[in-house]
């Protein structure tokens, strides 16, 4: 088991190396260790052949020898030649010793040793020939064999019959040992050279194989790496790859397609990143690359840069009423008019929603974009034909300018915002300039918004009551709320500097919850103090008609003061009701289920649609003061405020006029049939303890009796 583990984790450890290994020592590698294999077997081999040979060529010397030996036996006649040539042949450096000697004696007839030369075998002092010779005429070891014995080699071999001088035969026996050493030093060199070129050989054989098995895999995988990692995929540098039959073709082929694919979608991703989707104009992205680049170009040339925002007008109602759709391909044909009235030098963005932006590059002078804006206003002007629909695009401009405006393109974005708030101001449909006085009325804008958050803290907000006048017995009939803002530093605030930046900010809602509770604890002091009860109009905005939970906010700040519904009127002007009509429609008859009174303040102004005016809680409508004012001296006039009392009298709801400043104003209205009027005729808004007073003196103003003509002639106005 253990031995399982250490060969595991070894494999872990050369799997790993392998893993951090690049292919090309790899390949070395694997050749390396191919060409270690076959050097060590061709080492091995040509050791065996070496000795083989060494063998063969030993062997074959020992026959040379004896066999000249036998040669001379059987050629030579007399003893004495044989003796001269055995010594002739034993002189050799590689003859260690020959014998010739008789077979049946033992007695040495010829030797290549003086010492030897007439003695018999047991006259030999070296012991270990003397016991192979005997082994061998004894036939105990084999002949015509090569016996090794260290560094030499003997052989024996039986010769033919030999008579001697003396007439006698005899058998004799040839006994060679040669000295090996000599014979394989040559071999030895040969065989050492032979191995050296074989293991240089063997080494180019490795290189070369390396070499072409470099460049047939590894050179190609580097060179598909270096495309890969550059990501810079062309036709020249995939050429080599692309024809190729076998898998580099199949992974070059591949890698073509997906970086194709790959760089097509970066290039999409590219354009989506710095385009509008749906109209194709550039984004927030390309319009601050632009106006740094147009900005730094401006610099060195000296031109000037303008920068136009504009925003479509009552383009939510297009939405509302046609539709999301609609209100898409209305955009895009937006996007195309400014498209049409830009020059090519300039850039056209889409900012998001219905706000849009040019930059005018290389302007000589500023009435050039003036003109381009009008323009623009004049096309946008024109009826559209959108899916079937004709739309107008109107659209209100603000335009600030590179360097006189500012020099950031962050300040000049601002300016051309203010611009563009001015222009909404302005009633929209307009073009504005940025100038200085739009920043200071920021500036202005925010101290009464943070004075206005420290106002509520420190309630420095007061009401005033003025009161409402039943004009058939000239009696008290309520009393609007107004709020008045009491400022340590600015004094008396009026309201129509503080309440537009409420409206903008939110705050409002805070100021319609003060009022509320205010004016629920006064009606409730009042009946505590028996001057009561007194119904109290008090008016509220759109954020506050779109909180889900305003409702629920009034009656509890109702029931808190312990003041019944009846005693409480919620005025909202014609302008706030078209705002999310279903919603609002819905809080209002919730408030109205509660008991709670609607009125519509300043009808005829807002240009409400009378198919919805049926749908709305409503309890009474207020005719703005401006149809009231020049009653007195147009009877023109008179035709728009006898409208709104038929249409109240039709749709059995109450009328009051407001702004009644004089008896003729007031006598005028009495006879076209309204119910009540406030107005400076009959007192100015107070605070709490004067309105108080006028209700404890039960304040009444008398009512003037018309005369026949006069009620006559105010029934007769057409109101056609």
């Amino acid at each position: 088991m253990r031995g399982w583990v250490c060969g595991n984790n070894m494999t872990q450890i050369i799997s790993k190396l392998l893993n951090r290994t690049s292919v090309k020592w790899k390949v070395l590698i694997l050749f390396c260790a191919l060409a270690g294999t076959v050097g060590v077997l061709l080492i091995g081999l040509s050791f065996a052949m070496f000795a083989n040979y060494q063998d063969m060529v030993v062997a074959k010397r020992a026959h040379y020898t004896s066999d000249s030996i036998v040669y001379a036996l059987e050629t030579m006649e007399g003893l004495s030649q044989l003796e001269r040539y055995v010594a002739i042949v034993g002189a050799e450096s590689d003859v260690d010793l020959l014998l010739v000697f008789d077979v049946a004696t033992g007695s040495v007839l010829a030797s290549n040793r003086g010492t030897l030369q007439g003695g018999n075998i047991y006259s030999i002092d070296d012991v270990d020939l003397r016991k192979s010779v005997v082994r061998v005429l004894n036939g105990d070891d084999p002949l015509s064999e090569i016996r090794w014995e260290g560094d030499r080699a003997s052989y024996s071999v039986k010769a033919p019959t030999m008579v001697l001088e003396t007439g006698g035969i005899v058998d004799t026996l040839v006994f060679v040992r040669l000295k090996t050493r000599y014979i394989t030093a040559q071999s030895s060199d040969m065989a050492q050279q032979l191995l050296i070129a074989l293991l240089v050989g063997l080494m180019l054989a490795v290189l070369l194989a390396s070499k072409f098995l470099y460049d047939l895999i590894v050179s190609p995988l580097l060179k598909l790496r270096d495309i890969a990692q550059s990501r810079a995929v062309d036709t020249v540098s995939m050429a080599p790859f692309v024809n190729r039959m076998d898998e580099f073709g199949e992974v070059a082929r591949s890698i073509l397609v997906s970086f194709t694919e790959a760089r097509e979608t970066a290039e999409q991703f590219a354009k989506q990143a710095r385009h509008d989707s749906l109209t194709g104009l550039g984004n927030r992205t390309m319009f601050q690359e632009q106006l740094h680049s147009c900005l730094s170009h401006a610099e060195r040339s000296g031109k000037l840069v303008a920068l136009m925002i504009l925003d479509l007008d009552h383009f939510k109602e297009v939405n509302d009423t046609l539709g999301h759709h609609i209100g898409d391909q209305l955009l895009i044909a937006v996007a195309d008019i400014l498209r049409e009235n830009a020059r090519d030098v300039d850039t056209v963005i889409r900012l998001g929603g219905d706000e849009f932006a040019i930059i005018v590059d290389e302007l000589d002078q500023v009435d050039g974009v003036m003109a381009q804006a009008n323009r623009i206003l004049e096309a946008l002007a024109k009826t559209h034909l959108v899916a079937g629909h004709e739309v107008r695009a109107e659209a209100s401009i603000g335009i600030t300018v590179y360097p006189q405006d500012g020099r950031e393109p962050d300040v000049l974005l601002k300016n051309a915002d203010l611009a563009l708030y001015r222009a909404k101001d302005e009633g929209r449909g307009n073009i504005q300039l940025y100038r200085h006085e739009l920043h200071l009325r920021v500036i202005e804008k925010n101290a009464i918004e943070r004075d206005l958050r420290t106002g509520i803290i420190e309630n420095q907000f007061v009401l005033y009551y003025q009161p409402k006048i039943d004009l058939e017995t000239g009696e008290i009939a309520g009393a609007e709320a107004l709020i008045r803002w009491k400022h340590p530093d600015r004094g008396l605030v009026p309201p129509d500097v503080f309440i537009p930046v409420a409206e903008d900010s939110g705050i409002i809602c805070d100021l319609t919850d003060w009022v509320l509770a205010e004016a629920c604890r006064q009606i409730r002091a009042w009946m505590d103090e028996g001057v009561g009860p007194v119904s109290v109009a008090v008016n509220v905005s759109a954020l506050d008609l779109r909180r889900p939970d305003f409702t629920d906010r009034v009656a509890a700040t109702l029931i808190g003061a312990g003041v019944s519904p009846k005693y409480l009127e919620i005025e909202v002007t014609e302008s706030t009701m078209m705002h999310d009509v279903d919603q609002v429609i819905g809080t209002l008859r919730r408030l109205r289920a509660f008991g709670v009174s609607i009125s519509i303040d300043d009808f005829g102004t807002g240009y409400s649609s009378l198919a919805y005016l049926q749908r709305f809680p409503v309890q009474r409508l207020k005719i703005d003061r401006s149809f009231v004012m020049d009653m007195s001296t147009d009877i023109n006039s008179h035709a728009i405020p006898k409208l709104i009392i038929d249409l109240a009298r039709n749709l059995g709801v109450g009328v009051l006029a407001e702004g009644v400043e004089t008896q003729e104003q007031r006598d005028i209205l009495t006879s076209m049939g309204c119910e009540e009027a406030q107005g400076y005729l009959f007192g100015a808004p107070v605070p709490a303890e004067d309105f108080e007073s006028l209700l404890r003196r039960n304040v009444n103003f008398p009512v003037r009796q018309l005369e026949e003509k006069e009620v006559d002639e105010a029934s007769s106005i057409s109101v056609a």
